[in-house]
């Protein structure tokens, strides 16, 4: 058996810009991540595929917390290359 080393980096980082959601979901939204900070992408629907082409991070938002402001401190899921 060969053991599998995580190819995905965990970093709390600053979000770029504020976001608002619903409360009770935690998101994981794609994202754009430049090494200081994590900006959530337009076009966060399932169906839109520019949004993944351009994201190299997931931005995961906290259930209990429904507005985000600029600079706040975020979980970033860094995505390999």
């Amino acid at each position: 058996m060969t053991k599998q080393k995580n190819l995905i980096k965990i970093a709390r980082v600053a979000l770029a810009r504020d976001y608002k959601k619903l409360k009770e979901l935690t998101f994981f939204l794609k994202g754009f991540y430049d090494g200081h900070r994590a900006m959530p992408l337009d076009a966060q629907e399932s169906y839109r595929l520019s949004s993944y082409a351009r994201a190299n991070c997931l931005i995961r938002l906290e259930e209990n917390v429904q507005e985000y402001k600029e600079g706040e401190m975020v979980e970033v899921h860094v995505l390999p290359h």
